[in-house]
């Protein structure tokens, strides 16, 4: 399943319009998969990223890193030699990093197809619908006040029986 079909799904239990919603509502189904720790939803995947201003941009399905070394040197730490912003790893700057050395990359991270989608397991599906409908409720309280608390009490549901 992919994320097109999830911010579908939630339009049409919204009954809203998928153009002016699909960005906010990728950024909610992300915010929820970056929270996702348990080893069944993850994999460990290895890539070889190069540095550019400073910084590697982590690939697409991204969750949590496991280790960071230059590939012919030294292992590097979060916090101490880097920090995370975003899908970005930003070394500081007393290290120097040039643009293009090559660093081998340890994370954890979803599946991805050949176009780099992020595949979704099926039986998310509900709980993602559930958490966009939760965030849009509160945002538009004046419409949706009714019906808030059923998609935060579903989505919790879904989260526990899923993730």
């Amino acid at each position: 399943m992919k994320i097109e079909d999830v911010i579908a799904a939630a339009c049409e239990e919204l009954q809203i319009s998928y153009s002016e919603n699909a960005l906010w509502f990728k950024v909610l189904i992300n915010q929820v998969m970056r929270t996702f720790r348990s080893s069944h939803a993850t994999h460990v995947y290895g890539v070889i990223l190069t540095a550019e201003d400073s910084r590697l941009k982590l690939p697409d399905g991204y969750n949590s890193l496991v280790s960071v070394h230059l590939c012919h040197g030294g292992l590097y730490c979060e916090g101490y030699d880097f920090e995370i912003q975003n899908d970005c790893i930003i070394f500081k700057s007393h290290l120097g990093v040039v643009d293009g050395y090559k660093f081998n990359v340890q994370y954890r991270g979803f599946p991805i197809d050949e176009h780099g989608d992020l595949i979704l397991k099926p039986e998310w599906e509900r709980m993602f619908v559930a958490y966009i409908g939760w965030k849009y409720s509160r945002r538009h309280f004046e419409r949706y006040a009714p019906v808030m608390d059923n998609f935060k009490r579903e989505y919790q549901l879904q989260r526990v029986a899923n993730v």
